[in-house]
């Protein structure tokens, strides 16, 4: 396996050909991706200068573990680069749900990792301070249909996927929650309805619960992190209509937590108001289409209201844990926070607790 590099500087032309194992490079460029958007790796565009014609692509991708010390350890702490590598290696192949091919990837023991992927740059990344439109929720719905289809009670032997709820993912949700509540207060506290922090201590003590609740049979992967800077959304000839980007954080679950995720997190707040439950009805529908009669759209409205409430537990945890001084990273935080607390309210929600 190639080395794994500990920073950018690092990632030359002599390893990019012990990755490949092929071809013969005169020189690489490297092209850093925008900050604030992967917030928990370095990522950057690796253009390539062959020495002679070839098959091999002219630019790949690589992603390697955070340089900011704080990022770095909240990813290594929920074990987010070993889920992502291992995604990437072992459940990739076996869902028709669209990623960038992985060229090569490693990890060590200390949780240093790198993927060396296909470049999607030519696709349009979908932005989370704009906010998701009905167009783009249809078609992360039909994105979640495939992926969790692909695993639908399929995954009890799957050992490195952590459980949504009695795992030490879960744990570490509840104590994130507790520590990161006060910095988000200190950040976000405009975007913070009086009606949740009124209820602070009474929620903590709740989540375990939550989690139970989206933690029932029918299980599958759960992506967990469905947000907009995570899409990317087909724009040329031959492009798929959506790439999703970023497993770091793959649940065993009920895959409402994704929907949850995406209209409470990403959507802007007048489509979720508007088009939710058809937007819920789309996903039970094509399940059953696809022979998966086991999940109801009444239960799944039901579960629905209950992750919305939960996802403010992964709010609080980004928002509360997490360095949020650049303003790209702000941006999408403070919209994050705004539009679940909004949606909590919305659906009334803090009567599940």
């Amino acid at each position: 396996m190639a080395l794994i590099p500990k920073n950018m500087d690092e990632v030359t032309t002599a390893w990019i050909t012990s990755c490949l194992g092929q071809g013969k490079l005169k020189s690489i460029e490297l092209e850093p991706m925008a900050e604030g958007v992967g917030m928990m790796s370095s990522i950057s565009i690796i253009h390539l200068d062959w020495e002679n014609p070839t098959d091999l692509p002219t630019s790949l991708v690589v992603k390697i573990q955070a340089e900011n010390d704080t990022n770095r350890g909240v990813a290594q702490q929920f074990n987010l680069y070993l889920k992502e590598v291992s995604y990437y290696r072992d459940l990739a192949p076996q869902t028709t749900a669209r990623s960038p091919k992985t060229y090569a990837s490693n990890i060590d023991e200390d949780q240093n990792f790198f993927l060396l992927m296909e470049d999607v740059s030519d696709y349009r990344m979908g932005s989370q301070v704009t906010g998701a439109t009905f167009d783009e929720c249809q078609l992360c719905i039909d994105f979640l249909c495939k992926l969790h289809t692909s695993f639908w009670d399929q995954l009890d032997a799957v050992d490195w996927l952590p459980h949504m709820s009695n795992s030490e993912n879960a744990r570490n949700m509840v104590i994130g929650c507790e520590v990161g509540w006060n910095q988000v207060l200190e950040y976000f506290s405009d975007f913070v309805p009086d009606s949740i922090n009124a209820r602070r201590q009474d929620y903590i003590d709740k989540i375990p619960s939550l989690q139970e609740r989206l933690d029932q049979h029918p299980r599958t992967l759960i992506h967990g992190d469905f947000r907009m800077d995570n899409m990317l959304f087909g724009q040329n000839p031959g492009h798929d209509p959506l790439l999703v980007v970023d497993f770091q954080g793959p649940l065993k679950g009920n895959g409402i937590h994704d929907i949850a995720y995406l209209l409470s997190h990403s959507a802007q707040i007048e489509v979720r108001r508007q088009h939710e439950r058809s937007l819920i009805s789309q996903y039970v529908d094509a399940l059953q289409a696809a022979g998966i009669t086991n999940y109801t759209l009444e239960k799944a409205w039901e579960d629905y209201r209950i992750g919305v409430l939960y996802c403010w537990t992964v709010a609080v945890v980004i928002a509360g844990t997490l360095d949020p001084s650049n303003d790209r990273g702000y941006a999408w935080m403070s919209k994050m926070v705004e539009r679940n607390g909004i949606a909590i309210d919305d659906l009334d929600c803090l009567s599940l607790l």
